[in-house]
């Protein structure tokens, strides 16, 4: 198959590219850095005859859009920026694809949930969104334009990415941990910390059926924030005196976030996909090469 994939420089799209490149032609669509592995097109999805035009003559078979303005508090601050980018831009896409009836798999968010209802199994696919922050309203707003422009495609919502490529909240910690800096964890702040090595896996598993629709795609099992670092500092044998309880308020962040958004990863299993392995194996195998 020929793939294009966009965000192809970031913490998802990096990882899904060196998956997939081992049997498929990769192709990268960004317009931040280019990618040393892969071709890359220089191009901004908010653009959109540029997009039609560059997704046109690439004519791949799939497209695996990562690419989002994931600044959760920036989101916040900048709407217009964030809907041009999270969803304007999933439509320009959705429109490409119309032309040869590309597939497409969109990666969304746990934070489509606001996390007022919610069951201790986590949310499912058919439990009904309710976002509250700008970011979580602007990937649902692409959501919308995935499913009700096109036929054949999969809506993939993960949660709390982590992986070597770009910092993260695993990272940051780690680095505050081995520095005998100060961290401040929400108590409070609780869903999946995924790797994005085991999404990568899942996701080109997945899109190389033709089982599509909405997927909920995690690592297995859920924690808050506070209990994550406390796991990393037993891993890597740091003092937990540094990690400070605090809660979502106390931190007073600009864009709302749930207090719990672990998702269900029910229709994955229905279609007889093994669950992916426990959060806590996949923090530890990232941990490995900074114990």
């Amino acid at each position: 198959m020929k793939i294009l994939i966009t965000g192809i420089s970031g913490l998802l799209g990096s990882e899904v590219a060196k998956v997939l490149s081992i049997e498929h032609e990769v192709i990268g669509l960004d317009k931040g850095p280019q990618s040393s592995e892969f071709k890359t097109l220089n191009i901004d999805i908010v653009e959109p005859k540029a997009t039609y035009d560059a997704i046109s003559k690439i004519n791949p078979d799939l497209i695996i859009h990562c690419a989002a303005y994931s600044d959760v508090d920036g989101c916040e601050k900048d709407p217009d920026l964030a809907y041009r980018a999270n969803s304007l831009g999933t439509r320009n896409i959705c429109l490409a694809c119309q032309r040869f009836d590309t597939v497409l798999a969109y990666i969304s968010t746990d934070y489509v949930f606001s996390g007022i209802e919610t069951s201790k199994d986590g949310f499912s696919e058919q439990d009904t969104p309710n976002p509250k922050s700008v970011y979580a309203k602007s990937k649902f707003a692409g959501e919308w334009f995935v499913t009700n422009l096109l036929n054949r495609f999969f809506v993939i919502r993960t949660s709390w990415l982590f992986g070597h490529k770009r910092p993260n909240f695993v990272s940051n910690t780690v680095d505050a941990l081995q520095s005998k800096r100060e961290t401040c964890q929400a108590v409070d702040m609780i869903s999946s910390p995924t790797n994005v090595s085991d999404l990568s896996k899942a996701v080109a598993k997945l899109c190389q059926t033709n089982l599509y629709g909405l997927y909920h795609l995690t690592n297995s099992g859920f924690a808050s924030r506070y209990e994550i670092a406390l796991f990393i500092a037993n891993v890597l044998g740091c003092p937990a005196a540094k990690i400070k309880k605090t809660s979502l308020k106390e931190l007073n962040l600009a864009a709302p976030r749930a207090k719990f958004s672990g998702l269900n990863n029910m229709i994955w299993r229905l279609n007889g996909f093994k669950p992916l392995r426990p959060w806590q194996e996949a923090v530890t195998e990232f941990l490995s090469d900074k114990i």
